[in-house]
């Protein structure tokens, strides 16, 4: 053997050693499941081998480039059907494919593969372009040739399902003398153009990814994709990210009209946005009741929000205050479903008339309880099941996690629940992240007499620094810990008051330790309130001293009044605020809390920037229509677990 040989073989050896240890760790999730099948599409040259690098890294990804025989022939994906026994022949949950070479039927695997998602990866023309020539000469351009000549034959899947409207416009711009840098331009050109004459651009299966974006700010972009892909991201993976390609030489000479019709497709790949996925004509959402807590206000979220799109919904639960608070085109059934650890059958029976009655599309369980009646309602898997993980202490998870496989598609609300999940046994290919949201509209500064009134009905006057929180006074809130910050900061801030917001077991508990503590003029118990938003506007600070959270609305709707948070890190936290608009502290750290409570206080212009930033962050990336959207993906997902192909 002669030396080079020898050292390539030394050089590969340890990646191949490590990706026969991962398919070997892979053989414990076993055969008999769904998969959640990837592909990841675009143009040649447009970072897609450095894209499914990164995905490899994920301990339940099965990655399958262009160039391996088990999946490709001549670069070109195998049959539908071999690829479906291939499937079934591999146990990693999330096998993903580079078909680079078939994107232009983008659009007719997605029809073979329903419930498969896809990333189409593109990249800046100009970077695309160099890297091209460079690696094949002027190859692209004696493609473009035989394009404009009519010759659409010679060159395979390169000049494939060409629709007349690109063929008419390389025409346009087409000279007898290209170069092949043009030639190059044009090619990316026409293969990132199928992205929208196949509809790619409409279908939420698809998710557009910018090259760019991801090299730059890996923490921000790597992590969506994961998710949409299905695969488990861990931060680790993007340590061999690199932006050292991108502007590494100037941009390649080229006519005006061939720069103009690539800078015109570019400006719409930059500007496009994800769609809508379709709501279904009819859902069935429970939960146990309907109290004040988030998980309730997240089902009358959805529920109104789905009605709102035309969808026929009906919410099933025991009752509760916030049956008030339904759209009036949202039906709601009383129903004894949360008794289900006593009385199952007799739940399951309930249950089972309800879905002959209405025949829901899919039914959006939020609960772990509720989920379970509803597959037991069901002597088959006929409707599906998509469970909302709301959050539960941490010593449940390993209860919760393997019986979640009740549902068929679970929702975490976010990363901290996953990820818990994940580990105390749910499938995390059954699993994905939706931030919570809230409905933003109302919600924020209080002016004038508005705000006059509500603070003097929570105890502080005009020149008052006010603490509020906001929840059900459960133990789980730990509303004692407002009392020690409170008698922390009594001296040395005559000025500061607290009050609590919401109603519960602990009520009178609660009131008891304030009038120990001889707290009555610092701290008001304001009991449950029907104007939050108003208080919300009107106080300066907010408080979420939570010993544990799945991601608190409370806390969305104090950002977008305007409020800078002091949070402890519970589930979520960390996805919420960021050092612009908020302060993280440890769980019961009271020490902690006083102190960031302390330095808000004594600087107003910093508290007012930080709620700006708050508002602001809210508004774009935590409201209720991009959550209920988001879960619709879910519900899509879900609707098409029955796929034969993928189990």
């Amino acid at each position: 053997m002669d030396r080079e040989r020898w050292q390539s073989w030394r050089d590969a050896a340890p990646g191949f050693l490590r990706r026969q240890a991962k398919q070997a760790s892979q053989l414990r999730y076993g055969w008999d499941r769904s998969r959640r099948l990837g592909f990841v599409l675009g143009c040649q040259r447009s970072g897609t081998k450095m894209v499914m690098w990164i995905l490899d890294g994920s301990p339940v990804t099965r990655v399958f480039h262009e160039n391996h025989a088990s999946a490709f022939t001549g670069f070109q994906l195998r049959s539908d059907r071999y690829i479906q026994k291939l499937l079934k022949l591999q146990p990693a949950p999330n096998p993903i494919f580079k078909p680079i070479c078939d994107s232009h039927r983008a659009d007719e695997l997605l029809e073979s593969f329903p419930s498969a998602r896809g990333a189409w990866i593109y990249r800046g023309f100009d970077d695309v372009a160099n890297s091209a020539v460079k690696k094949w000469g002027d190859h692209q351009r004696e493609v473009i040739d035989a394009v404009v000549r009519g010759d659409l034959e010679r060159w395979g899947w390169r000049t494939a399902r060409l629709p007349p409207s690109v063929l008419s416009e390389l025409t346009a711009v087409h000279r007898s003398d290209l170069s092949a840098e043009e030639g190059a331009l044009l090619f990316w050109y026409m293969r990132n153009a199928f992205f929208f004459s196949l509809g790619l651009d409409r279908d939420p299966r698809i998710r557009l990814v910018k090259y760019e974006a991801l090299v730059r700010e890996p923490e921000a972009h790597f992590p969506d994709l994961f998710e949409h892909l299905g695969a488990r991201f861990e931060p680790h993976m993007l340590d061999r990210v690199r932006d050292s390609s991108v502007g590494r030489r100037p941009p390649p000479e080229a006519s005006p009209a061939i720069r103009a019709l690539c800078e015109g497709l570019q400006r719409r790949l930059d500007d496009w946005t994800a769609p809508p996925a379709p709501v279904p004509a009819s859902a069935l959402v429970l939960i146990d009741t309907l109290g004040v807590g988030g998980a309730e206000r997240y089902a009358v979220t959805v529920s109104n929000w789905m009605a709102e799109q035309g969808a026929k919904v009906v919410l099933a639960s025991a009752g509760g205050k916030l049956v008030d608070a339904l759209s009036p085109e949202v039906e709601h059934i009383t129903s004894p479903i949360n008794g289900v650890r006593a009385e199952l059958p007799v739940a399951a029976l309930e249950m089972r008339r309800i879905l002959r009655e209405h025949q829901p599309e899919v039914i959006i369980a939020n609960s772990l309880a509720v989920s379970w009646i509803a597959r037991a309602a069901q002597t088959r898997r006929q409707i599906p099941i998509v469970t909302v993980g709301h959050g539960w202490p941490a010593e449940r998870y390993q209860l919760v996690g393997p019986l979640m496989r009740v549902a068929d598609r679970v929702v975490a609300v976010s990363p901290d629940v996953r990820d818990k999940l994940v580990t105390a046994g749910l499938p995390p290919e059954r699993c994905q992240v939706i931030f919570n949201g809230v409905d933003c509209t109302g919600l924020g500064p209080r002016e004038g007499a508005v705000r006059e009134a509500a603070r003097a009905s929570m105890g502080a006057g005009p020149d008052d620094t006010l603490v509020i929180i906001v929840g059900r006074l459960e133990a789980q809130k730990a509303h004692q810990h407002v009392f020690t910050v409170a008698e922390r900061l009594r001296e040395r801030h005559p000025r500061l008051r607290f009050v609590v917001v919401g109603a519960g077991s602990r009520a009178d508990e609660l009131q008891a330790m304030v009038d120990a503590a001889d707290l009555g003029d610092r701290v008001c118990l304001a009991g449950l309130r029907l104007d939050v938003a108003d208080l919300l506007g009107s106080a300066e600070i907010y408080l979420n001293c939570s010993d544990w959270e799945g991601m608190p609305l409370t806390t969305i709707e104090a950002m977008a009044a305007g409020l800078p948070v002091v949070a402890t890190r519970t589930e979520g936290s960390s996805q919420l605020l960021n050092d612009e608009c908020g302060v993280i502290v440890e769980v019961a750290d009271t020490e902690a809390m006083a102190r960031a409570i302390e330095a808000l206080a004594e600087d107003a212009e910093r508290a007012r920037r930080m709620g700006a930033a708050a508002r602001e962050r809210a508004l774009a990336s935590f409201s209720h229509h991009r959550m209920a959207g988001e879960l619709m993906v879910a519900v899509q997902y879900a609707r098409l677990q029955d796929d034969p192909g993928l189990r």
